[in-house]
């Protein structure tokens, strides 16, 4: 299997500035020489996550993630290694080399490539074949132009047990391949058949515009009316939505997003100028979702259909969005009316300004409990309070919260200590009692010199060659910090040492968040030279205890220690760096 070679990673981490791939997703605030924001990994109020552009590494001291641009990337899409290095590469302009092949012709590449074969196959099928005629009417029929079917590349399926198979045969894909791009089925007797037959087609793309899967719309009076990609290697109903990479770009200025439920209710608005719309497929909005989100948007409104189910589904996904620190709003639609219907109906008018005056979920909630509740009666206004104080308890933001306490108790002349005090009862009812946690590990003196001294060479890796001559990397007391002193007198020796290219040894996440701890560290105060000499007289005097315990062949740590200095003071390439000789 081909694999990148580290040349180019190399040439990639020196094409890369870590500034620019970090606000490419949010803004930074420069503070001193470096930059801060709030980290996205996790939440918070204040700023805990650091760009430091001069080393090329980003930290978080409230979560502990740390390294470079690709283990940003890493984190920030959910992707591996090698497609974090891919997707870099792209946005730079670097030419990846392979070692071991030609080039990513396996796995997830295979089956991003089937998918956009099929694609491309599809499409061409809705747009020459006699067959497709159904189809074609229908998009007419839903005010769909021949633009927006382009756009959204939609297509025909054949309705043939092998018309894509035996087609997919001659371009070279295998049924394995095939199988798991979900676009055939296996049959019990042996072989495979096509899974989409004789049905509208509607490509899904990811974040980055690549095929990942297909929403199927029969056109027949049959159940079910759509079939979906089953979950693959690269398809998954719970993380991805439905037109997202279209307006990914153009929310960025808004920070506003748009959910609605069907393909059509992403397509007619965006036919009709109205842009920032994304649907579910199939699926209730996941916490997978809302990550994906917070990247990109602080505002969303859900645009469910105006019948009941539509607003059910509104206090669904509110439930789950109030406990994400994101601002929520519900565009009400006419009853029996989804955002397709509104554009093509009454005109994309309407709908943009449903959009622009959406009611705040409190308001909402308070409106749809409130119409099944009989607010004239004592009883029915706890019941509407206690149900409102059960979802708004679950919010993460202490500020937002107190907010709507404060917004709930003027609705209903109550002070707002007692449903604080109703919030906090309910908390330590409903929540088991956390175990106590273990306190963090503190490193011990061994460990602490180590990290102090990896921490100076990284600073000033001129000492680098002289304190490898007077401790080895075989001397350093664990795993982690061996691999990191190895890279770093590796690159001394060839004369130039960066951290981002000491970070290419690192394969854990715990490995480059160690890393990024170290070259984060302020240097001491004083002569590094005698700081660098603490360090290793505290290891050497380690050394010794360790020695000492394995043969017993010293008596004397203070003798041992002497005879380690004397060693170091007869080294040639020890001279100018440790004082006191």
């Amino acid at each position: 299997m081909p694999f990148i070679s580290e040349e180019s990673i190399l040439e990639l981490k020196r094409s890369i500035d870590i500034q620019e791939v970090v606000s490419s997703y949010f803004p930074l605030k420069r503070s001193g020489a470096n930059y801060k924001a709030c980290c996205p990994f996790h939440e918070e109020k204040t700023p805990s996550f650091n760009v430091h552009p001069e080393k090329q590494i980003f930290k978080c001291f409230g979560c502990q993630k740390g390294g470079d641009a690709i283990s940003f990337v890493m984190e920030i899409e959910n992707v591996d290694y090698p497609e974090a290095i891919k997707m870099l590469a792209q946005k730079c302009g670097v030419t990846l080399k392979y070692e071991g092949g030609r080039g990513p012709v396996a796995g997830k590449e295979e089956i991003y490539r089937a998918n956009e074969w099929a694609v491309k196959l599809f499409r061409k099928l809705l747009e020459k074949k006699p067959e497709a005629g159904e189809a074609r009417k229908y998009l007419a029929g839903r005010g769909v132009d021949d633009a927006s079917a382009e756009t959204f590349q939609l297509g025909f399926s054949m309705d043939s047990w092998d018309f894509l198979l035996s087609r997919a045969h001659r371009e070279g894909f295998s049924d394995k391949t095939l199988l798991e791009a979900g676009l055939v089925l296996k049959r019990e007797s042996g072989g495979c058949y096509d899974r989409f037959r004789g049905r509208l087609m509607f490509p899904i793309f990811d974040v980055r515009g690549r095929a990942i899967g297909f929403g199927a719309r029969t056109l027949k009076d049959e159940e079910p009316k759509y079939i979906n990609t089953p979950e693959t290697a690269v398809f998954s109903k719970g993380r991805n939505l439905y037109g997202f990479h279209w307006i990914r770009e153009e929310i960025r200025e808004s920070r506003t997003l748009y959910i609605v439920e069907g393909y059509l209710d992403v397509i007619l608005p965006y036919q009709g100028g109205i842009k920032g719309m994304v649907a579910t497929l199939g699926t209730a909005l996941t916490r997978d979702h809302l990550r994906l989100l917070r990247r990109y948007v602080d505002k969303v409104v859900l645009v469910f259909d105006g019948d009941e189910a539509g607003k059910k589904a509104s206090e669904r996904g509110m439930d789950l969005l109030l406990s994400e620190n994101v601002d929520l709003f519900v565009a009400e639609l006419p009853p029996k009316q989804d955002p397709a219907d509104c554009v093509v109906g009454s005109g994309a008018g309407d709908l943009r300004k449903r959009l622009e005056n959406p009611t705040e979920i409190f308001a909402f909630l308070l409106k749809r409990l409130a119409s099944r509740v009989d607010m004239s009666t004592p009883g029915g206004k706890t019941r509407v309070i206690e149900e409102v104080l059960g979802k708004v308890m679950h919010s993460p933001d202490e500020v937002k919260r107190e907010i709507l306490l404060q917004q709930l108790a003027a609705t209903f002349q109550i002070e707002t200590k007692t449903l604080r005090d109703w919030v906090n009862r309910r908390a330590k009812g409903n929540t088991p009692a956390e175990p106590v946690p273990e306190p963090e590990e503190i490193p011990g003196p061994v460990e602490e010199a180590s990290r102090q001294l990896l921490g100076m060479l990284l600073a000033e890796p001129a000492h680098a060659i002289t304190v490898k001559g007077i401790f080895p990397v075989e001397q350093f007391p664990d795993a982690i910090s061996k691999k990191i002193a190895a890279k770093l007198f590796e690159l001394s020796e060839q004369g130039e040492v960066r951290v981002g290219d000491v970070m290419t040894a690192l394969e854990k996440k715990e490995e480059r968040a160690f890393l990024a701890d170290l070259a984060m560290r302020d240097l001491p105060k004083g002569s590094l030279e005698d700081q660098i000499k603490g360090c290793l007289d505290t290891l050497a005097h380690h050394r010794y205890l360790v020695d000492r315990k394995k043969n017993r062949k010293e008596s004397d740590p203070d003798e041992y220690l002497r005879k380690v200095q004397d060693s170091r003071r007869a080294r040639p390439v020890d001279h100018g760096l440790l004082p006191g000789r």
